[in-house]
């Protein structure tokens, strides 16, 4: 067969490419995937000509960022699929666009990537058609890459759509996330007995029958799956089609089969980076444990029609594979609320607008204006949107009110360095030198070696374990009512305490609830911590 483009030698440079881009995306990971990924899609950036970028970068707030499809590029009405092709790319920008990639994916999620690519080149040599072509996968960025910024980025073609969203830096938005495979499993040439997403149906098949009579009634909806995910390629999942949830609870389950439940779940979800799982995860359960259900259509049998999905109140896993003779698989993770990060967009802009929430920045971004340093007052400054902290000496950082704080709540996004030593004071007040002895500290400690760590109410409730990690962004929660005090990490609970009626000031540290400013603790030498999107609301 004549081609104008040989495609052959097209999968073996994209091979090529894809394992180089793995190992330039692993080598240069930290631990933070958000600051990874605005890396990687900077340096992809700044490798663009005029054209490529003008093709490859849209605003944050186009709406060809929620413009997401599954279908070979010229099925994209009206002008094709957006955002720079392979095939426009420079073997150097393909390894870098291959780079951001590998940033966000997993090993399993990137080789089975490349695997639904790869089905493509299968499909060509059988079909000779155009539309196959292994290059026409496309890379969008939605806003400028930062590490503390608003962005987000895509990775398209047929049977993959990969979308990112972020928020002032942190990860908050990894759906809809789709693979497809077609065919399911390969038949004949060097790669027969290859099977794409293969986990997806045998987990899911484990699942379906290992259920008793009972459970199947619920389980079952119909021996006659649909011809397609439900979720289709909306921008929003229609909520009418999946609540009230039908199917099979997750509470009439046994534990053998809940762990099933959670294998299939673990099947859509490791395709990405445990670290950004983790970040998602924090925020809604993958699996809620008892709202969580589980529909099948169709056949229980191999090589039958069939479908599932698996519900919770926020995430919804989907599957269908009977189309080509039941050899063309569709997956897809949907969030009801929160595609495309919606739902957190939404709580973001209700708390940039004090007038509407009632919460204000303490922060602008770039400048330690409405803060005052005591000794030391090298200690810190400010880098990429954060206050950063690393002193040469003991210092602390008042934040200038001319009304003190009684009844507020506040949080900051906080990233220790390890083994290093921080905290928040509130209540407190200005000081030249020495621990601030007025007010009440809460703890940034994850890995240094004092046994106090993040959210402990220091030297009145400690908290031994740390509730989060060294170099990754958390939140730090604290909220005073009254004489009640509620410190949170990532909305998880760490103390919720209530001054007693017969408390006592100590002799060196004046650890009473009244009222005052907040500070800022640079604890050491050895310890650096970033601080940013600080913002407090008071209360009645």
């Amino acid at each position: 067969m004549v081609t104008s483009f040989n495609h052959l030698q097209i999968m073996k440079n994209l091979s090529t490419v894809i394992f180089a881009a793995l190992f330039l995306a692993r080598g240069l990971l930290a631990h933070d995937p958000a600051s990874d990924m605005a890396s990687a899609a900077t340096r992809f950036l700044e490798s663009l000509g005029s054209k490529e970028k003008e093709k490859t970068f849209f605003p944050f707030g186009s709406d060809e960022r929620e413009n997401w499809h599954f279908f070979p590029g010229s099925f994209v009405k009206p002008d094709g699929r957006k955002g720079l092709s392979i095939k426009e790319m420079s073997p150097s920008q393909k390894i870098l666009a291959q780079g951001l990639l590998g940033s966000a994916l997993s090993h399993r999620g990137l080789l089975e990537a490349s695997e639904v690519m790869l089905l493509e080149q299968i499909l060509y040599e059988k079909e000779g058609r155009a539309i196959r072509d292994v290059e026409l996968y496309h890379v969008a960025i939605f806003g400028l890459p930062d590490k503390a910024g608003t962005w987000g980025w895509r990775f398209e073609g047929h049977h993959l759509s990969l979308n990112f969203s972020f928020l002032n830096g942190r990860i908050f938005s990894v759906t809809p996330s789709f693979f497809g495979a077609s065919p399911a499993k390969v038949s004949e040439g060097k790669h027969a007995g290859m099977r794409v997403l293969s986990a997806e149906e045998d987990k899911a098949r484990k699942l379906v029958r290992s259920l008793n009579s009972p459970q199947r009634k619920m389980a079952i909806l119909s021996e006659k799956p649909p011809r397609e995910i439900l979720s289709g390629q909306d921008n929003v999942v229609d909520r009418k089609s999946f609540f009230p949830p039908q199917g099979l609870p997750i509470t009439k389950m046994n534990p053998r089969q809940r762990g099933w439940l959670e294998e299939v779940i673990h099947a859509y979800s490791a395709k990405h980076r445990s670290e950004v799982i983790e970040q998602v995860a924090g925020r809604k359960p993958l699996l809620h444990p008892e709202q969580t259900f589980f529909v099948w259509s169709g056949s229980v049998q191999d090589g039958e029609p069939h479908y599932y999905r698996i519900q919770t109140p926020d995430f919804l896993f989907e599957y269908a594979n009977t189309q080509n003779s039941v050899n063309h698989v569709h997956a897809v993770w949907r969030d009801f609320k929160g595609d495309f990060g919606r739902d957190l967009l939404a709580e973001h802009y209700r708390n940039d607008h004090p007038t509407q929430s009632g919460w204000v920045s303490m922060f602008d971004g770039k400048s330690l204006k409405g803060w005052k340093a005591n000794e030391n007052q090298e200690s810190f400054w400010v880098k990429d949107g954060c206050i950063v902290t690393n002193a040469p000496g003991r210092c602390h950082l008042f934040y200038e009110t001319e009304k003190p704080f009684r009844n507020f709540e506040f949080k900051a996004q906080i990233m220790t360095l390890p083994h290093s030593n921080a905290g928040v004071y509130f209540h407190t007040s200005f000081q030249d030198e020495g621990w601030p002895k007025v007010g009440f500290e809460c703890q940034v400690n994850n890995t240094y070696h004092d046994p106090k760590k993040t959210a402990s109410l220091y030297g009145v409730v400690d908290c031994l374990d740390a509730p989060a990690k060294d170099d990754e962004w958390f939140e730090l929660y604290i909220k005073v009512d009254g004489k009640r005090v509620i410190t949170k990490v990532n909305d998880k609970t760490i103390v919720d305490w209530t001054q007693p009626s017969d408390w006592k000031k100590g002799e060196s540290f004046e650890r009473i609830l009244n009222e005052g400013t907040f500070a800022l603790q640079g604890h050491d030498p050895g310890s650096t911590v970033l601080f940013r999107n600080l913002l407090v609301k008071r209360l009645p």
